[in-house]
């Protein structure tokens, strides 16, 4: 994973910031920096999450660095979706992201894609959780985030 560009959308860096588990984000990926649009910025600027994101962006160690995006596809997806998938084509870089239609879409461009469930599934996968933090994880992000999980991925996930 080393040396690629990350790139996360809204909805996914939002639930690691709302259950306080973006270190993993960093560790899980080898990264000292996770790259960000404007958009996604400007989104999040809305969300209670807000505080916490400056701390990362103005963080020594680990940190979101934000990207200009000129052109973007003009699909029927949000702002920061698109500017997220723009970059990720142009870098070649991993893009995290949660909404099923535009990582389709993100795909068919020839982006790597991961979603939560993908994302915990390589950190269990690679020992950086165990079965107990999977649970925590899926409990936090269904409390914070609202995020819901189908039965096959939770159980393999807890496992």
């Amino acid at each position: 994973m080393e040396s690629t560009m990350i790139i996360a959308d809204t909805d996914f860096l939002s639930a690691f910031l709302k259950i306080d588990k973006l270190e993993l984000v960093f560790t899980a990926l080898e990264t000292k920096e996770i790259v960000i649009t404007q958009a996604v910025l400007d989104e999040i600027k809305q969300a209670p999450v807000q505080e916490k994101l400056m701390q990362v962006i103005h963080s020594k160690d680990q940190k979101v660095i934000i990207r200009e995006v000129n052109e973007i596809f003009s699909q029927n997806f949000g702002k920061g979706e698109l500017e997220s998938i723009t970059l990720a084509k142009e870098t070649n870089a991993l893009l995290l992201m949660n909404d099923q239609k535009a990582a389709k879409f993100a795909e068919s461009e020839g982006i790597t894609t991961m979603d939560i469930p993908i994302f915990l599934l390589h950190c269990k996968t690679n020992k950086l959780i165990s079965s107990k933090e999977s649970k925590e994880i899926i409990e936090l992000l269904k409390e914070k985030d609202y995020y819901e999980f189908n039965e096959e991925i939770k159980k393999i996930l807890l496992n």
